[in-house]
Order: structure tokens, then sequence, then C-alpha cells
């Protein structure tokens, strides 16, 4: 299975090298960007939590595909619940299009928030973030807002039901099948439940990847 940690913006200097080596095999580390160089070199790979949907260019702040593909990033996360309030499925578009043309994998995130109809607004999300979009290199992540960070999630059953639905969409509007992931509270205490999801290719883990003992744990579990 593929398991991904998202590392956020929760660690230090110090927090880094007390982690960066040790990291279970096979996983997919996406650390802050500032520190992405001391995680370069091992045997898993490395991501980077957002690019920007433009070239080299005067834009502040903002890291390139290019950029982040020329550092020996294989990875990007896009449309993360956590930017997605900043950002239009138009631009989050933009960005996968931009992570492509420069040989990054993208892990899309799509996701509702509680008080949304959860198909209507994962189907809106879909059409338009890969519309014109070679499939190919695209993982989906699913993670409904109310779950991430709070320590709820929902049933397998619902959770296999929208990976379905997700699978559907994608099959009937581009002709191609995708691996989803699920994230939002994944953790070691409930990481025995969720791998008996049938249809789930993997996991994207946000603070409980942090600890590099507790990332084991549920790696382990998943062998």
């Amino acid at each position: 299975m593929i398991v991904v940690g998202n590392l956020k913006m929760y660690m230090t200097y110090e927090d880094v090298l007390n982690y960066k080596d040790n990291i279970p095999d096979d996983v997919i580390i996406c650390p802050s960007s500032i520190f992405i160089p001391y995680f370069l070199n091992h045997n898993y790979q490395v991501g980077i939590q957002d690019i920007s949907m433009y070239d080299l260019g005067s834009h502040t702040g903002d890291i390139g595909a290019k950029q982040a593909k020329d550092m020996g990033v294989s990875y990007t996360i896009i449309g993360h619940s956590e930017r997605r309030n900043k950002e239009t499925d138009e631009e989050i578009n933009k960005k996968i299009k931009k992570a492509l043309e420069n040989n990054l994998k993208v892990i899309l995130c799509i996701g509702e928030n509680k008080d949304e109809d959860k198909n209507n607004k994962l189907k809106n999300q879909l059409l338009t973030d890969l519309d014109g979009v070679d499939l190919d290199n695209i993982i989906i992540a699913y993670e409904p807002i109310w779950c991430i960070g709070t320590g709820i999630t929902p049933t397998n059953v619902q959770i296999e039901d929208t990976i379905n639905f997700i699978k559907s969409i994608v099959n009937d509007n581009f002709k191609k099948s995708v691996k989803v992931l699920y994230g939002g509270s994944v953790d070691k205490n409930n990481i025995d439940t969720l791998k008996k999801i049938d249809n789930v290719a993997g996991f994207l883990i946000g603070k409980a990847s942090t600890d590099c003992v507790h990332l084991k744990e549920i790696v382990d579990s998943l062998r």
C-alpha cells in the first residue's frame, strides 16, 4: 500500500535531524519545503506539500515544479484542504499541469465539509481539477475535511462507498482508473481497521507521521 507522510509545518530543524534517518522505507515523505534537502538520498521518496501554478519568474514565496524536480523531489501534494480556501479549482488544475509538465507525480486531495453535499462537491472538484490532465501520474487522496485533525473517521463502509464513487466519476468522465488513498485522522490506533477497506490504495497521514516510531507502526501494520 502507498503511505504518504504529510509533515505539514510541525517540525523544527532539530526535529528533522532526529527524524530523517529513521523513516521506514517505501513511504513518501512530504516535509516543509525548507527542509527537503535533508530528506533526499534515502530509501524513501520525497514529496513537496504544494507547488506554484507558475513557471520560474517573479513569484515571491512560491516554489516551482521545475525547482522541486531539480532538487530530487518525486511527488507533490496539490489541493490539500488547508490550502483550498486560498485557491480555486481552476488554479489547482494549473498546478497539476505544471507538476506533470515537470515529471512530478501528483497526490490530489479532495474532500468535503460536514455541511456540504459530498457527492456533488467531490464530482465538481474532480471534473475541474482534472480537466485536460493526463491521469497516468495522478493519485487521488480522499480527505473529508471534517475529519482532519479531529480524531474522527468515517466508517469503513462510508469510505469504501466514497472511493467507489470517486473511481466511477474518473472512469466515466476520463476513461481512466485511479488509485485512491484515504486521509483524515489516520493513526496507529485505527490503521488495523482502515486497512480492511477493500478498495483503498493506501493512506495520507498527517500529524501522526511526524513521529517516526508511530509511522513505522502504521507501515508495519500494512505489510
